[in-house]
């Protein structure tokens, strides 16, 4: 009985301890990466304002083995620009990826949607000198009051996020160039 009370303390005051933590935590977490492409500003815009363009570099679906044509699902509403939006599915389940703000050549907004029904927002800035193109990739999370997913969002989005903009951030430079 002493092992059962024991155990129910250290439970407790490890629940104790990772709510303390996480208050020393954000509840928003910003991710951000950046390249430069050399092809002019509308090209490279294109590729990212179509939803059915994100098929050709792969979007944020870099992860090694992962048949980024496959994972899009489909794509619906407008064709480019406000609207345009696509389904996919990482085998984690499915989410959505839309353009909610679109200013011609300049920048991009995009809600993207989680099935458990959380969601991001993104923005793509494109700034154009001498016929090349520096693009930034923007996401921000609200993660909420979960005491585990403001930890682990604030010491791992950077990194495992970081690195999927960078891999999309590549093939977007290739297939633009």
């Amino acid at each position: 009985m002493k092992i059962l009370k024991k155990i129910g303390l250290g439970i407790i005051l490890l629940i104790l301890l990772i709510s303390v933590v996480s208050l020393f935590f954000s509840t928003q977490k910003e991710v951000s990466r950046s390249t430069v492409v050399h092809a002019p500003v509308e090209h490279v815009f294109n590729h990212v304002n179509a939803m059915e363009s994100w098929k050709k570099w792969g979007g944020p679906w870099q992860e090694e083995g992962m048949d980024y044509a496959k994972v899009i699902q489909k794509t619906l509403g407008a064709t480019a620009g406000v609207g345009s939006k696509l389904i996919y599915n990482q085998g984690k389940g499915d989410g959505s990826v839309e353009i909610i703000e679109s200013d011609l050549n300049k920048r991009i907004k995009t809600l993207i949607t989680f099935e458990d029904g959380g969601f991001a927002n993104g923005t793509w800035l494109f700034n154009e000198d001498h016929n090349t193109t520096t693009v930034t990739w923007t996401v921000k999370v609200n993660l909420g009051y979960n005491p585990l997913k403001r930890i682990m969002g604030n010491l791992m989005m950077e990194g495992k996020v970081g690195s999927v903009f960078e891999k999309g951030l590549a093939n977007l430079k290739k297939v633009s160039e």
